[in-house]
């Protein structure tokens, strides 16, 4: 092997490493800084993102029934609170390892003023609890830059 190609190796290895590396600073202070999962709260992990019509927040929520959850919107923010609670008898094992997290979540999300929140539809399915509100294209349009005098 050429040094030419053992230096490439050498920079490949030590290029992942840094990525490992900076992925687990990441995660080390998203775990230790988040808002969530602070004592008894449940942490639920979300995406929020935006399509050509619509805004879209998915939740984790694996183990609950739609029926344990609760969204409202009020002033603009949308709540969505809910319970997973630790199942009947539980209490009485020996654990060796417990992962699972059990307890309230309260996910606040401001929405949009281009949202059209009478429109807003819910859809829980295989664990995940999507919200969607149609996007106001005219409303997205106010809001635009502003020049300044």
């Amino acid at each position: 092997m050429s040094n030419e190609n053992r230096s490439d190796d050498i920079f490949q290895n030590l290029r992942d490493s840094l990525s490992d590396f900076g992925k687990k600073v990441g995660n080390f202070m998203d775990e230790t800084f988040s808002s969530e999962g602070q004592a008894g709260e449940l942490r639920v992990r979300t995406d929020v993102y935006q399509t050509k019509d619509s805004y879209v927040i998915e939740l984790e929520l694996p183990g609950m029934r739609k029926e344990e959850v609760s969204i409202q919107i009020h002033d603009g923010i949308l709540n969505v609170k809910g319970e997973k609670k630790v199942p009947e008898g539980s209490q009485n094992h020996a654990y060796e390892k417990q992962e699972r997290q059990f307890g309230y979540f309260l996910r606040s999300f401001p929405l949009p003023v281009s949202a059209v929140v009478d429109k807003v539809k819910a859809k829980y399915e295989s664990g995940v609890l999507a919200i969607r509100f149609p996007r106001n294209a005219e409303a997205e349009e106010e809001t635009g830059n502003i020049n300044i005098d």
